[in-house]
């Protein structure tokens, strides 16, 4: 027969146990990390006396916790989804109030200005609307530096919390292997220290609100936990660190990556969810296309306004000259020559000097008899025997213009007559050689008194160095170019240039330019579509890309057209008399005149075009066919 005490005191034993797990339960009423545990008691194996089994009490066989593993992989889920919209909504909410201020946003510095313009349009001789418009353009220049500037700053910030996340998150990992190590040491294939194991899920938890996680249980009780698209935080009792590291294709941004024997493993693109992924889907789909907007704005206005202002006559009697300055924009642009019989050019003399461009000299001559004028001269420079066209680098169009290739592949500069001046622009984009063109070595053969005036054409960034070509004194023009930013594992000395050459396609995305060992290929991040391919240069969203170099399979390079338009926003005019408001085409009709024909409205196509400078009459000529006049 069963000992009647020994069964009575397993009875009392397990219930001391169930009420010491009970006193457990209540002890821990307040921990949000503790889940409720419950005694297993089992029957002990009865004994047989004759026909019959006599129980002999009762066994503790487990202390369970109640949980339900669904609904906690699911809170797992929840907690970093939740975690990566608070930290988006967070920065998107301090983005969107700078953008919408009804003070300090962009909007009201520009309808400042643009009441301002429509002031000195109504009465463009007074000086107080112009000292106002002076006043309201350096407000939108300080509004657009502010605002890129804050942007700018947020992006620092959303790097710092980055290296943040990435220590917490490597001092999580660390003690969910420590647990690992320690249940798996302390477990039976049935059983398991419940309070432990409570302890890793809350651990697991605030791991997930940093980063999305998903974990496997292995069948000796201890937790893989995986990151992104499946790669290892932690395997038993092993953690493996995260990175917190400086983009190698774009500097300014910090990324983060697997830490491994054989180098850092980039996971950015695959981190989804918790602070960490907040911040990372953030940067690349809020900031980034924001900067972009408002620099895409600041070069659209610019561009606008200087098209514009060029076309004008200031105050001062002088062609108007930009208003603003950004990025750099246009093609390589502008003219030479000037008032060439005033300026030294002698009878007698015979005129040389080099231009330089893209890895090309070419040389030009011309003796001066008597009898030339500044548009014989002009003239003899582009086409005569010394003149540029004689270059073997030098293409003649048939239509007045002149192509010299340049040593880089699709560079060229093509030159034409306009008035006395040489006129002349680049096509297939800045070279890496240097987007520049050289006038040097002038001589006149006898005083060497002579001198060429160089001078910019439209709302181009192009500038140069000198106002004036001289014996001794060389001058350069300095054509827009930007260059992109080299990955910093590129092998290879290869450089891609680009700049904005056409405003109204400009998108607001960035761009990759890779190199396969065969051709380039320049994917638009936006939407990642390669929008070209081949050996270049290329023409994209408005955009001339070059490459250069010698660049090696793997190689690539980031392009950034807008990020910096509203950063680099800057009002060129200080004098209230150099805004450019008024026509510098003036139209009058003869009083003699008895027909009803008469100009209702003019515009200037080119500014530079020497012609400007002379009287143009309109003359109907009774000997003509009716309908036809002459322009003298």
């Amino acid at each position: 027969m069963p000992d009647i005490l020994n069964t009575a005191l397993s009875g009392l034993t397990a219930y001391q146990s169930a009420l010491s797990t009970t006193s457990h339960n209540i002890a821990n009423v307040g921990n949000e990390s503790y889940t409720r545990q419950r005694i297993q008691l089992d029957a002990r194996t009865p004994i047989r006396q004759g026909p019959n089994f006599f129980g002999q009490g009762v066994n503790l066989t487990d202390v369970k916790r109640i949980i339900d593993n669904f609904n906690t992989a699911n809170l797992r889920d929840f907690t970093a989804s939740t975690s990566r919209l608070n930290v988006f909504d967070a920065y998107a909410s301090r983005v969107e109030n700078l953008i919408t201020d009804s003070q300090g946003s962009l909007m009201p510095a520009m309808d400042g200005f643009f009441n301002a313009l429509h002031d000195v349009a109504n009465d463009p001789s007074a000086t107080a609307p112009r000292v106002a418009l002076l006043g309201s353009a350096e407000i939108m220049q300080q509004r657009f530096n502010s605002l890129a500037s804050n942007l700018q700053n947020i992006g620092d910030e959303v790097n710092g919390r980055i290296r943040d996340n990435v220590s917490q998150i490597n001092a999580i990992t660390t003690e969910l292997a420590r647990l690992n190590d320690t249940i798996d040491r302390l477990s039976t294939a049935d059983n398991q220290p419940s309070d432990l194991l409570d302890k890793r899920d809350a651990l697991i938890k605030q791991l997930a609100e940093k980063i999305s996680v998903n974990v496997v249980q292995q069948s000796d009780g201890t937790l893989n936990i995986l990151a992104g698209t499946g790669q290892l935080l932690v395997t038993g009792s092993v953690s493996q660190n995260l990175v917190a590291q400086t983009d190698s294709a774009q500097p300014d941004h910090i990324t983060v990556a697997l830490q491994g024997s054989s180098g850092n493993i980039d996971i950015s693109n695959s981190v989804t969810g918790g602070e960490l992924g907040g911040l990372l889907d953030f940067r690349k789909n809020m900031l980034e296309s924001t900067q972009n907007q408002l620099g895409r704005v600041a070069i659209g206005l610019s561009e606008a306004m200087n098209a514009q202002s060029v076309k004008g006559y200031d105050l001062n009697g002088d062609l108007g000259q930009n208003m603003f300055s950004t990025v750099d924009t246009g093609h390589l642009q502008g003219v030479f020559g000037g008032d060439y019989l005033n300026n030294g050019f002698d009878v007698g003399d015979t005129i040389s000097f080099d231009l330089q461009f893209d890895g090309r000299t070419v040389n030009v001559s011309h003796t001066v008899v008597a009898g030339d004028t500044n548009q014989t001269i002009g003239a003899a420079l582009l086409a005569g025997a010394g003149g540029i066209n004689a270059d073997a680098n030098v293409t003649d169009n048939g239509n007045g213009t002149y192509t010299l290739a340049g040593t880089t592949l699709g560079v060229s500069m093509t030159f034409s007559l306009h008035g006395s001046d040489i006129q002349f622009e680049t096509a297939g984009g800045p070279s890496s050689l240097g987007n520049n063109l050289v006038v040097t070595n002038l001589t006149d053969g006898v005083a060497n008194d002579a001198s060429l005036s160089l001078a910019s054409l439209g709302s181009s960034s192009t500038r140069f160095t000198a106002g004036t070509v001289a014996s001794g004194s060389p001058a350069t023009f300095i054509g827009p170019s930007t260059t992109s930013i080299p990955n910093q594992g590129n092998s290879g000395t290869g450089q891609v240039n680009f700049s904005i050459t056409d405003i109204t396609a400009l998108t607001t995305s960035d761009y990759r330019v890779s190199y396969d060992g065969a051709n380039y290929n320049v994917v638009r991040l936006a939407d990642n579509v390669t929008v070209a391919s081949g050996a270049g240069p290329f023409n994209v969203d408005g955009l001339d890309i070059t490459p250069g170099g010698a660049a090696n399979n793997g190689d690539s390079f980031i392009i950034r057209p807008t990020r910096l338009g509203a950063l680099s926003f800057k009002s060129l005019t200080t004098d209230p008399n150099a805004i450019a408001a008024a026509s510098p085409i003036r139209t009058a009709t003869a009083n003699t005149n008895i027909g009803s024909v008469a100009i209702s409205q003019n515009s200037v196509v080119n500014a530079q075009d020497g012609n400007l400078l002379d009287t143009v009459d309109i003359y109907f000529d009774p000997a003509n066919p009716a309908g036809t006049f002459d322009l003298v």
